[in-house]
């Protein structure tokens, strides 16, 4: 099984989808830049949460939250309705983590925060402990 791991911004607040069989699953989009300042590059991923991690992503991840993001890697490729070739980038989460704050502001505060979600484990989230409101 391929896998990767990657540290990045959620690029807009998640969404709610449901599968043919009603079970629901989140998606939202997730920055990750590489390179120095002068040359960085960012890529973009469309990130797919199911079970825990759904249910944690809808409550507690807004656009702007940094999380480390482990899952397997996929491309989606498809034809506009234009007819041109579209793809995309994505990850189907096995595991999130909360890395930090979105804002300078609130870093010191969850500086040492952390909470780490896995599909193997029952998720237990305090709101206290979430390192951005």
């Amino acid at each position: 099984m391929k896998e990767i791991n990657v540290t990045g911004y959620v690029g807009k607040d998640p969404e709610v989808r449901y599968a043919p069989n009603g079970d629901s699953f989140t998606v939202f989009s997730f920055a990750v830049s590489s390179g120095p300042k002068d040359k960085r590059k960012t890529d973009w991923f469309e990130v797919s949460c199911n079970g825990k991690n759904a249910e944690t992503t809808q409550k507690h991840v807004r656009k702007g939250t940094r999380l480390l993001i482990q899952g397997s890697p996929g491309i989606n490729v498809w034809v506009s309705r234009e007819g041109k070739p579209m793809g995309v980038m994505r990850i189907s989460v096995s595991r999130l983590e909360f890395i930090g704050a979105k804002s300078e502001d609130d870093a010191e505060e969850s500086a040492d925060a952390s909470e780490e979600i896995s599909n193997d484990e029952p998720a237990s989230v305090n709101p206290d402990d979430i390192p951005f409101s």
